[in-house]
């Protein structure tokens, strides 16, 4: 499908005589990208632009600039769709954030103009080719799928190794300052171990049963086969009736009692903790936690949203190992991806995710989350470990940033970080299908 999208068959027609009309539906951040694209590729071009009142005033302002025409009001309503111009419009580019909102548009759109070319943003971009085919929608595109694979290949560009040790790189000192690290990440306190209440009901259960064979055998003067055999008896409560303790001193009888309900209790708690050790995910959270401890040249997704989730699923197709560190483990994509990639549980801004991720042993770092701050954060913390590596393995670190002109001041300063937007890259896509004049079959 996006085979389709090359540049140099996109606008090989896009530039008719007559100008194409586009009306982009949505001036968020991507919607404004859209537009900015659409002026760039076509200057001519005819932009209309419907978005709601509530949209704020500095995109309005960048739109009009652009010479963009603004129609206030709600795109789902066909009355303010017949006064931005679909009758006469070649295309109508959907490229809000609500799904649900764009499919509905992109009905009555098709119902009203027939001919118009209709593109439709879409993140769940699973079901994109089913909507094409059957809703007679001319292009599904999905901008978390788009810019996956650009965040996929930066990860994967090796990092320039500086062939001179800079002056200012001690290697002593930063092995100092690495040990004062981890020595901070074990001075806070531990982190619940499910497995404590597990080894601690079983190490009691354990000693119980010994102490039960030592005691019986020699109250009982019966084999160490038999007396194991007695001792499990009673602190399952089957008692055959074989072996009992009807003619024992008082001692031996109150220690067979305390141990039948010590044994029952021990053996409910025991199995009701191993079922939820393996129901709550723990099991799989502490194969996900040595999997990482073990994992080398590999590449740490921090964030599971939309994005985070196309990038994990991009890496994992070209065979490349993945450690996510995500903060929400009832997600759908987290539970989806359980058991397939190793998942780390924490707050990706801390020491203590990344190192448990394998920081100082990955090729490459992707901060993805829904906030730029956040994922300098990420980037700042994951640099300061990093340089325990020493120059010659540089780890490559991709951030996620919606504000561009944040981008461009970071990338003047600093050629450590490579940033990147998932409007920024897919736009353009957008632009170029929205100006192509060819319907599809």
């Amino acid at each position: 499908m996006l085979d389709s999208l090359n540049p140099a068959v996109l606008l090989e027609d896009s530039f008719s005589e007559t100008p194409p009309r586009v009306i982009v539906c949505g001036l968020g951040r991507f919607g404004l990208r859209v537009v900015e694209c659409l002026r760039e590729q076509n200057p001519d071009a005819h932009i209309t632009v419907v978005t709601n009142e509530s949209t704020r005033a500095d995109r309005l302002r960048r739109a009009k600039k652009m010479n963009a025409r603004i129609v206030l009001g709600d795109f789902r309503f066909d009355d303010i769709r017949a006064d931005a111009g679909i009758a006469e419009a070649t295309s109508l580019v959907l490229s809000s954030a609500m799904d649900a909102d764009n499919l509905e548009t992109a009905l009555d759109a098709r119902s009203e103009a027939p001919g118009i070319r209709i593109l439709m943003r879409l993140d769940e971009g699973r079901i994109a080719d089913r909507l094409m085919s059957d809703f007679g929608i001319d292009l599904v595109l999905s901008p978390p799928a788009l810019a996956a694979r650009e965040f996929a290949h930066a990860a994967m560009t090796p990092v320039p190794a500086k062939s001179d040790t800079p002056k200012s790189y001690d290697p002593e000192k930063h092995h100092v300052r690495s040990r004062s690290v981890l020595n901070r990440t074990l001075r806070l306190p531990d982190r619940y171990d499910t497995r404590r209440p597990l080894l601690l009901l079983a190490m009691l259960l354990l000693i119980l049963f010994v102490t039960g064979v030592a005691i019986f055998q020699h109250a009982l003067q019966i084999p160490v086969v038999d007396a194991i055999y007695f001792t499990a008896t009673i602190i399952s409560t089957v008692g055959f009736g074989d072996y009992n303790l009807l003619n024992q001193g008082p001692l031996v009888k109150l220690f067979g009692t305390l141990m039948m309900f010590s044994g029952v209790a021990l053996v409910a708690l025991l199995t009701s903790f191993v079922t939820n050790f393996f129901l709550s995910g723990a099991a799989n959270r502490m194969r996900a936690e040595r999997i990482a401890e073990w994992a080398h040249d590999h590449v740490i997704v921090c964030g599971l949203g939309t994005v985070g989730f196309e990038i994990v699923r991009d890496l994992s197709e070209q065979r490349i190992q993945v450690v996510v560190v995500d903060n929400s483990p009832d997600s759908g994509a987290v539970r989806l991806l359980e058991g397939r990639v190793s998942v780390i549980f924490g707050d990706a801004t801390s020491e203590e995710a990344l190192l448990r991720a394998g920081v100082l042993r990955a090729r490459a770092l992707i901060a993805c989350l829904s906030d730029d701050a956040k994922n300098l954060e990420i980037g700042l913390s994951a640099q300061t470990l990093a340089q325990d590596r020493g120059p010659d393995r540089p780890l490559r670190l991709v951030l996620r940033c919606f504000d561009a002109d944040l981008a461009r001041r970071i990338h003047a300063v600093s050629k450590d970080y490579t940033l990147l937007s998932s409007a920024e890259i897919a736009a353009p896509v957008f632009a170029r299908a929205a100006l192509d004049t060819t319907k599809r079959s």
